[in-house]
Order: C-alpha cells, then structure tokens, then sequence
C-alpha cells in the first residue's frame, strides 16, 4: 500500500473516538462519584453534629428537671418548721448538683443487682452517643455588677466615692462590700495579666504599659451611673468613650459578652478574665461553699488561724478525725463566726450581714444560681452547651397599710368598734408572743428554675 493509500485509509479513528469519549465518561463518572461519597459523608457528619447537640439538650431538659425537684424540695423545708434543722438544703443541693455521665460505666455497679440495673436502664435509653452533665452553684463574688453603688439617700454623708472607709470601735478600718469586690477584682486581675506577660512576650510588648487597676475602674465605671461614680480618673476613663464616640452601658451587665464593649479591654484581655466572671444575681452566699478567699472578703480582720479552725469545722479535720458539719442554716454560722471564732462581735456581725444584704447580698446554706454544663457526643462529632440557670426568690407580697387614726375621724362612717384593722391589731396586742412573730421573717420561696443565659459552641 502506497503512502497516499495510507493517508486516505480512516480505519481506527472510530476506534480512538470511542476510547476518548471512554475516557471522557470515566473521568465524569470517578469525579461524580467523588461528589456522591463527599456529599454522603457531609450528610453523615451533619447528622452526627445534630445528635450530638440533642444530647446536649437532653441533659440541660435533665438539669432543668433536678433543679425543679430541688426548688420545690427547699420550698418545704422553708415551709415546714418541722423539719428545720432536720434536713439541710445544702445536703439536698448535693444531691442534685452531682456530675451525670451517660453511658453509665460499667465499674459503677458493684455488685450483681447494680450491675444488671445499669444494663437495663442503658438498653432502655433511647439517648444515642455519650453525655456529660455537671450542675454547679455560683456563688462567688466575682461579679462586676456588685461593684455597683447605689444611690446615697438625703441626710446621708456624701463620700469622695465608695471605697472610702470608716471606722469601728477598735479603730480598724471598715470598708464597703462593693470596695472588697473592686479590690478582689484588681487582684485577680493583676495575676493573669501578669502570669500572661510572663509567658508571652509579643502580649507584653502589646500590653505591659496597662494598668490592671485601670482597668477594672473602667469597668467600674460602665456598670455604674455617671452621677455615681466619683474617681480622680474619671474624665481619663471619659476621655476614652468620647474618643470612640460611644456611650458606655452604665447599668448592670447581662451578659458577660458585654465586656467586650469595654473600649480599654482588647480581646486578648477580656479573655483572661472573662470565664472567672459571672454578671447574674447571685443573691444568696453559701456559707457551705466558701473558700479562703470570700470568707476574708466577709470578714477582712479574720485571722489565718481563725480561718484554719473555720474549715477544720466545716470540712473535717484529718488530723484528729472530726467529721464535716457543715452549716444547716445562717444561725449556726454566725454562731461559729460570732461565738466559737470569736472573729467578729454579734453587732459587728449583723451590720456586716446588713452591707453586704445592701449590695444584694444574702447569707445562706444553699444557693439559687447555677452553672449548667452539657457534653453531647456522638461519633466524631462533640456540642458543649453551657447555661446559667436561676431560681428567682418569691417576693415577699406587700401588706396593705392600714388606716389611720385621722382618716378614722374623717370618716364618720366606719365605726372603730367595728373596724376589722382595730381587730386584728387587739389580737396581736393580746397574743404573748406578738414580738416574736412580728419579728419572723416569712418564709424563703424559690421560683421555677429559669434560664438566665446560654452559650453554644
């Protein structure tokens, strides 16, 4: 065959037309199977992502039941005089604040019987994955809201501002609760900037000409009213908003987010400080959870030894084998403080529990605000969810004043023989323990347990 032959012969381009669109389809096919199996595991990995978070909700439903039981189980120890003194609150809180772990491990049941309820109850849960629930009270002090001063009443001495201290008898210094809050702050403040600058050197270049002390009467300042909040550096803290054309909150924080609206705080510095805070009422002090720290914000003068024998009393002492006793109401804690310690007098001890009632502060066994800690798992995938939940505390109903003796004389027509008020008032007269009952305190009441503020991550 002659070469022009072999040009003009087309047998074969059939042949590569087919393997090229072969080719062509393989290479469409491998990639749309590529797209398949990524879309399928997206799916997947989505699914596990929503189980995950459900756990996650089922355990805040879960927490949000226990504290439930526990307000109303608080509401009838308050109710019931019977059985104060008899059941502790705090012991009740313990109960329901103890960590929840889903699947139940296996090392939990002990014997035959506790180990064939575990297996029981995990093959009737419907939960799918793993969850990790922890309830723990807030009771600390750390709440920049606390450093809040109230307004001064007419006829009270005005203060240059309110860390201004007076006297006691003895002649040592008394210092308001919303100045120990703002010096506690400050302090451990100062010790996480400073460990910070320590270990990072491009922060400390950033940072190390701040002034912790500043800062914290920044933030001072913004959860106060401007009338209120009287300090050398206001105008400098001033200064900074009117730069920034903002105007600061100055009212209470919700939120601890809202720190970063702080126009002096960068990120890096609200983040050294902002999970050891909490802006939501805590209201009640549990004397049962006090560390070293909040019980010298209570009572500055305590001595350290004072101290030891507190929590020697408290949790126990190893050395000589006393057990616990913890605190079952305020009482017996100021009996401790006041009596056995002898840390402060009856009348220094009451007017140090009227402050800190002032600045929203109350002694107690058990608290009212509570941490709420979710872990849901599932596969690969993992949701933490974290709640703070509080029982608002009933408020007392008001009594209706009653009338007085000029409107009795204004008005002819109500007879005081025959006044239901008078009535009431002759019996209270004639009850012999009229005193005691006037000078009870109604009952403390929880309300239903309610979610303050969530974060999800």
């Amino acid at each position: 065959m002659n070469k022009k032959s072999l040009l003009r012969n087309e047998d074969g381009v059939a042949i590569l037309m087919v393997m090229a669109a072969i080719a062509l389809m393989t290479f469409l096919l491998v990639d749309f199977t590529f797209e398949t199996k990524l879309n399928k595991i997206k799916a997947y990995n989505q699914i596990e992502k929503d189980q995950a978070r459900m756990n996650a909700e089922a355990g805040l439903t879960f927490a949000m039941a226990k504290l439930k039981l526990y307000q109303e189980g608080r509401n009838y120890i308050e109710k019931t005089e019977a059985l104060k003194g008899v059941v502790n609150p705090s012991d009740i809180e313990s109960i329901v604040t103890m960590p929840f772990v889903f699947p139940i491990p296996a090392n939990l049941g002990k014997d035959l019987q506790a180990k064939t309820a575990i297996q029981e109850f995990s093959k009737s849960a419907i939960l799918q994955g793993s969850l990790q629930l922890t309830v723990t009270p807030v009771g600390g002090f750390l709440n920049p809201n606390n450093m809040r001063i109230k307004k001064k009443k007419k006829g009270e001495e005005e203060r240059e501002n309110d860390s201004d201290s007076d006297q006691d008898d003895d002649g040592k210094k008394k210092i308001a609760p919303q100045a120990y809050i703002e010096n506690k702050l400050v302090e451990t403040f100062a010790k996480a900037f400073n460990d910070k600058r320590e270990s990072d050197d491009e922060f400390d270049n950033l940072y190390g000409n701040l002034e912790p002390k500043l800062l914290i009467k920044e933030l001072k300042y913004f959860v106060n009213s401007p009338e209120n909040f009287v300090d050398s550096e206001k105008a400098e803290i001033e200064q900074i908003y009117s730069k920034a054309e903002v105007t600061p909150k100055h009212a209470p924080m919700t939120t601890i987010d809202e720190m970063y609206l702080l126009q002096g705080w960068s990120d890096e510095l609200v983040a050294l400080i902002k999970d050891r805070l909490a802006t939501h009422e805590v209201t009640i002090i549990p004397v049962n959870k006090l560390n070293e720290d909040q019980l010298e914000i209570l009572f500055p003068n305590i001595t350290d030894e004072q101290k030891e024998e507190f929590f020697k009393h408290r949790d126990g002492d190893q050395e000589t084998g006393d057990p616990p006793k913890k605190f079952k109401n305020a009482g017996e804690f100021k009996a401790l403080i006041v009596g056995t310690l002898g840390v402060v007098s009856d009348k220094d001890y009451e007017e140090r529990a009227k402050e800190f009632e002032n600045a929203g502060l109350k002694i107690g066994v058990a608290g009212k605000l509570y941490k709420v800690e979710s872990i849901g798992e599932y596969n690969r995938a993992r949701y933490r969810l974290v709640a703070f939940v509080d029982l608002p505390i009933q408020p007392v109903p008001v009594k209706k004043e009653k009338k007085k003796e000029d409107d009795k004389e204004v008005n002819p027509e109500v007879d005081p023989d025959t006044d239901p008020d008078d009535d009431d008032d002759q019996v209270a007269d004639n009850d012999p323990d009229k005193d005691k009952k006037k000078a009870k305190a109604p009952p403390l009441q929880l309300m239903n347990p309610r979610i303050v503020e969530i974060r999800l991550n």
